[in-house]
């Protein structure tokens, strides 16, 4: 080790390199030659020889304050001599040398070259060496050693490689982690420490206030998907729904967990959703409605606080703050979980715990809200909301009732579920839905008009939303369309309901309204300026509707015969179908005409069997089912025209099932060229194309098949 000079002093500096004797006639330093030192002695066996037993010494004290002794050992007959520093104390000095302690001031004041030592400047330092999957990190001073290190790379990977007599120079760290690897685990860890976070705060030892307050929390943080994603594999809402079960109990904390599952029940993987949960829901929204909450500080406060976060999530056309409570939020959260894969044990957990009453009051209530408005004390904006919101219920009810093929065992159930929703609280629901269908259609019917009269006004104004606010979808959203979409929502429940049940149909034909309404519907939408696939579906559904009120009834037949349409029209309401049916077959046949010969039409045989192609029973499903893929892919806008007539065709077809003698040359009448051939060629067209996809139901079938042989044997 190189001469140190200064402040500091290393051990070996004053053990060996400071023996030096300064005289006043000498001013140079002269070393002092001593006999061999021992630099492995026991300092404490020396210390203890020279105190208790001194020995035998010849001592030399010089100026200067460097003290040469010769200490004579008796025990091994050899004599030892050891240089002392007897001057003033220096920092750091010690007669042990276990206890010294060594400073490299370079390194500490940050020097890479000391310009007092000119050998240390051609010296090199050795270079730390990072590779991918290897850290080494220099643990030892190499001032005076020169490293070398190899980089290989092999296979993709990085290797450095040390020589083994300096690998003791380094510490080598394997297994280095991924950035991406060490995110998740910060992700991870994150995760447990705001789950311990809020679970302390769900305690019931805990304020109110901070109970809520991190229900709050945790719904927000509920918001992100990577939050929901470690509550799935934890399976940590269990425990979270363990705590809060006294919520039902609390106003405010009965707000806040009903909040919570909202949020989760937003996810598409509602794993977390069990009977178990569901009885919550439904415990959370009883207990609410039996207390008042207007006087709760804490639940206004709450509640408040909710709206906040809701309309900075963009869901401010879901939750109005006039209706914000614990059966609100319970019954969106049911509107999310029916969108995402409804189970069978669900519908049946709804209907035992008197959920589907929740749902049909609710809808009572808001349809109910809509219609004292009569003095028009809500704005087009706070109507559209109600107007939305009763439509999702309305399809989370149809969600619920509809058949679910590959999970419903039985058709029993659905059954039973149909028949609860129907007959609840004396068809409640029926009523409700015949009401909002005469708002729907008086709202239709006004903002049509003033579509029709300042389309390019209001595309301009919509465009101009659109660019102004785009998460704000009543503003930029076309009333009218609104309307039409709520007209077939309620058209598409109630063939749900009243599909192959006698009981519902004769109750709903009972009012004369609603009757009424479904013929102004027809003609509404007929007349209105909307595309053909948006006029496709609403007048499909209304005549599917109106199909299951013919064939489930023994009288509704005789209003179609006698009655005139609403509105004060003359007109009979046959009259009006049959016009209805020969209008839709003549746009078919235009269409038709304008692309290939159809598959059904391509012989020009005059009997029907062999047009339709079906003169050998034993291979007509091989020919159609060979063909069924290619008139798909032919058919256009003529197929739902067909489609519209095929339905027409049915409800006048069930008509001549009732009393084929007595209306029959009526009928007859107003067909093409006074014939039933084109109703049977359009009748048998549909019988082949639902057999093939299967839409209709085995009563459907054979009352269909009914039909179609009826109105062939009327072929002249």
């Amino acid at each position: 080790m190189t001469t140190r000079r200064g402040i500091f002093f290393s051990s070996k500096s004053r053990s060996v390199d400071t023996n030096l004797i300064l005289t006043d006639k000498n001013p140079s330093p002269t070393k002092i030659e001593s006999s061999d030192i021992i630099n492995n002695e026991d300092p404490s066996g020396s210390s203890s020889n020279s105190q208790t037993s001194p020995p035998k010494s010849t001592t030399t004290t010089i100026a200067t304050g460097i003290v040469k002794k010769k200490l004579i050992l008796k025990s091994s007959k050899r004599t030892l001599t050891k240089t002392i520093y007897s001057g003033p104390r220096k920092i750091f000095s010690t007669s042990y040398k276990a206890n010294r302690a060594q400073l490299n001031h370079k390194a500490f004041f940050g020097g890479e070259t000391d310009e007092y030592n000119l050998d240390h400047n051609e010296k090199t330092s050795s270079i730390q060496q990072i590779s991918k999957n290897s850290l080494f990190v220099k643990s030892k001073s190499t001032d005076n050693i020169r490293t070398t290190t190899t980089t290989i790379i092999e296979n993709g990977r990085t290797k450095v490689v040390c020589p083994r007599d300096q690998k003791k120079m380094y510490t080598v760290v394997p297994n280095i982690r991924q950035p991406t690897t060490c995110e998740e685990l910060g992700e991870t860890q994150s995760y447990i420490d705001d789950m311990d976070f809020f679970l302390a705060g769900f305690q019931a030892d805990k304020l109110l206030s901070s109970r809520c307050l991190s229900a709050v929390k945790f719904a927000e943080l509920c918001a992100k998907p990577s939050f929901r994603m470690h509550l799935r594999t934890e399976s940590a809402l269990v425990r979270v729904l363990d705590i809060l079960k006294d919520a039902p109990e609390l106003p405010s904390l009965n707000l806040c967990t009903a909040f919570i599952l909202y949020v989760l029940s937003s996810d598409t993987l509602t794993s977390g959703i069990n009977p178990s949960t569901v009885r919550l829901m439904i415990e959370l929204v009883q207990k609410s409605s039996s207390k008042n909450n207007n006087d709760d500080e804490e639940y206004k406060k709450m509640k408040q606080r909710i709206m906040v976060i809701i309309n900075q999530s963009s869901q401010d056309d879901i939750f109005y703050e006039q209706r914000l409570n614990t059966c609100d939020i319970i019954l969106e959260t049911f509107v999310n979980i029916s969108r995402n894969n409804l189970k069978e044990w669900l519908r049946n957990e709804a209907r035992t715990l008197n959920g589907y009453d929740i749902m049909i009051d609710s809808i009572s209530s808001i349809v109910q809200d809509l219609s004292n408005n009569d003095f028009e004390c809500y704005t087009l904006d706070q109507i559209l909301i109600r107007y939305r919101k009763v439509c999702r219920y309305i399809n989370m009810l149809e969600d619920f009732c509809s058949d679910n093929s590959e999970q419903t065992s039985s058709s029993s159930n659905k059954d039973i579920n149909r028949i609860y929703i129907a007959q609840y609280s004396q068809y409640l629901l029926f009523h409700s839905l015949s009401k909002l269908l005469d708002l729907s259609l008086v709202w239709f019917k006004q903002y049509s008009s003033t579509n029709d009269n300042n389309s390019n006004e209001n595309k301009t104004t919509t465009a101009s939303s659109v660019k102004t606010d785009n998460t704000d979808e009543i503003k930029t959203s076309n009333p009218r369309d609104i309307f039409r979409d709520g007209c077939k929502t309620i058209m598409s429940i109630l063939v749900i309901l009243t599909n192959d049940c006698e009981v519902h149909c004769d109750h709903l034909t009972t009012d004369d309204r609603f009757f009424s309404n479904l013929f102004r519907l027809l003609v509404s939408i007929e007349q209105s300026s909307l595309t053909n696939e948006d006029k496709f579906d609403a007048l499909a559904l209304t005549l599917n509707l109106l199909i299951n009120l013919v064939q489930n009834t023994k009288h509704v037949y005789k209003h179609l015969m006698e009655d005139n349409m609403p509105g004060g029209s003359s007109k009979k309401i046959y009259e009006y179908l049959a016009d209805l049916f020969c209008e839709q077959e003549d746009l078919a046949a235009k269409a038709e005409s304008q692309e290939e010969n159809d598959w059904m039409m391509e012989d020009g045989e005059d009997d029907l069997d062999q047009r339709l192609g079906i003169q050998n029973p034993k291979n007509a499903n091989n020919e159609n089912g060979a063909n069924f893929n290619r008139a798909l892919q032919k058919a256009a806008g003529h197929m739902e025209n067909t489609f519209v007539a095929a339905f027409t065709g049915v409800v006048l077809g069930v008509i001549l099932l009732r009393d084929c003698a007595t209306y029959a040359s009526q009928i007859q009448a107003l067909m093409p060229q006074k014939k039933f051939d084109t109703m049977a060629f359009i009748l048998k067209k549909f019988f082949i194309f639902m057999q093939m996809s299967h839409a209709f139901t085995p009563s459907g079938v054979k009352i269909l098949d009914e039909i179609t042989s009826l109105v062939l044997s009327l072929c002249g």
